[in-house]
């Protein structure tokens, strides 16, 4: 299931399945040029998952510079 937002200006568009029972592997992508994911993390629910892949994102776009 992808689902994207706009965070400070930038797209990010993310991508979320679980692999096996409470493994979950999310990828996002930001203004459709870099990518980056985490495999088989484990969280007890979609939400979880999914909360951690906007952290991760909203993270590295306040670190890196535009």
């Amino acid at each position: 299931m992808a689902e994207s937002l706009i965070y400070m200006g930038r797209h990010i568009n993310f991508s979320l399945a679980e692999r096996t029972y409470g493994a979950w592997h999310w990828t996002y992508t930001i203004d459709g040029a870099d990518t980056f994911s985490n495999e088989g993390a484990p969280f007890a629910t979609r939400e979880l998952a999914m909360s951690d892949a906007i952290r991760d994102a909203k993270d590295r776009i306040t670190r890196v510079p535009t």
